[in-house]
């Protein structure tokens, strides 16, 4: 199973086309049996090349890129790539955890204790990116850890993150529900709280 947000970066041009390359790349499945991990860090090089090869023919298009979180579901076991701020969450029994890490200067500056997170989230500088799919010689981060019964995945853009926050979004998330139930209600929870940017969600229950 694949699992796969993109989020166009804004204030750049094609920014929608670029998240359809890197969709359009994860979906390129291979015919013959491979490992999960090299195909997803190669599938973000190869749409990488592509956005890139566009900006060569049209300088029109400079500053094109995405983010993506993307993840594949393998005998109870999750493989991941991520690169931007587009996010992988894990809720079990209860708990919500962050997986990835966001590629911005300000997650920077949070992890040496020169912002704390609440600090970071009013700063001007919240959604400028130090990686993106199209920034060139991306480097994306990945991993793969073992699922149990019950847990819940979930892949979100920052639309939804970012006026929810951890506590509301793991309020929403149940394995009693149906995903595309569990969907709705973050999306719709999004834009109620006032969410001015792109909401994505996708949500899995293993």
């Amino acid at each position: 199973m694949l699992l796969a947000v993109s989020d166009g970066m804004g204030g750049h041009p094609a920014g929608d086309i670029a998240a359809a390359d890197i969709l359009r790349s994860l979906t390129n499945w291979p015919k013959e049996r491979f490992h999960p991990l090299p195909f997803l860090i190669d599938a973000v090089a190869r749409a990488e090349s592509t956005i890139l090869g566009r900006v060569a023919q049209n300088t029109d298009l400079t500053g094109m890129g995405a983010t993506v979180t993307a993840a594949i579901i393998q005998a109870r076991k999750i493989f991941w790539v991520h690169v931007g701020d587009t996010r992988l969450y894990l809720l079990r029994d209860g708990q919500l955890q962050q997986i990835t890490r966001d590629h911005s200067f300000l997650q920077d500056f949070i992890d040496d204790g020169t912002y704390t997170p609440q600090q970071a989230a009013e700063h001007p500088m919240a959604h400028m990116l130090d990686q993106c799919v199209g920034c060139a010689d991306t480097v994306p981060d990945s991993g793969s850890f073992s699922l149990a019964a019950g847990d819940i995945l979930l892949l979100c853009s920052d639309g939804v993150y970012r006026p929810l926050g951890e506590a509301e979004m793991g309020a929403l998330l149940s394995p009693a529900r149906e995903a595309v139930d569990q969907i709705d209600n973050l999306l719709e929870a999004a834009v109620r709280a006032g969410s001015r940017d792109d909401v994505t969600a996708v949500v899995a229950v293993t």
